[in-house]
């Protein structure tokens, strides 16, 4: 009896994971203590035909006070066209103090095609000097919002 009943709740799980969507995540570290430069990182695209929502996800600890974070991203494609933008990232804190540090994802762009296989390169400059962010990055996930 033991046994069927492990059994049904392995398959509930598998079948509970399974709905879930795909999700790829990047994240590069960034000086905690002052980051103003550039921060790069490489996303090697195999899939070329599936609709991606794009989230930038940011790693913060006490010290980052900032609700709106204005964030240059640039992206260059395998072949070597480059896009870049100021977007505003706007964050909501918590309202207690953080004992650990926390990340949090801000939409980006929606149906987003990579149609090109190889590297794509995200780079991401803070407007001003920021403290308190320990990393930055990208999240692809796909299927529905």
């Amino acid at each position: 009896m033991k046994l069927a009943v492990r059994i049904v709740v392995a398959v509930v799980a598998v079948a509970m994971c399974s709905c879930l969507a795909p999700q790829n995540s990047l994240m590069v570290g960034v000086d905690m203590r002052s980051w103003s430069g550039a921060e790069s990182l490489t996303y090697e695209n195999s899939d070329t035909l599936s609709l991606r929502n794009l989230a930038i996800a940011l790693r913060y600890n006490d010290n980052f006070k900032q609700a709106v974070l204005p964030l240059k991203i640039g992206i260059t494609t395998p072949d070597a066209r480059h896009f870049e933008e100021v977007v505003e990232l706007r964050l909501s804190h918590p309202s207690a103090a953080l004992t650990v540090a926390t990340t949090e994802s801000v939409p980006y762009r929606t149906d987003v095609l990579l149609s090109q296989k190889g590297s794509y390169t995200f780079t991401f400059e803070p407007q001003t000097e920021v403290q308190g962010v320990e990393a930055i990055g990208i999240e692809f996930n796909y299927g529905k919002r």
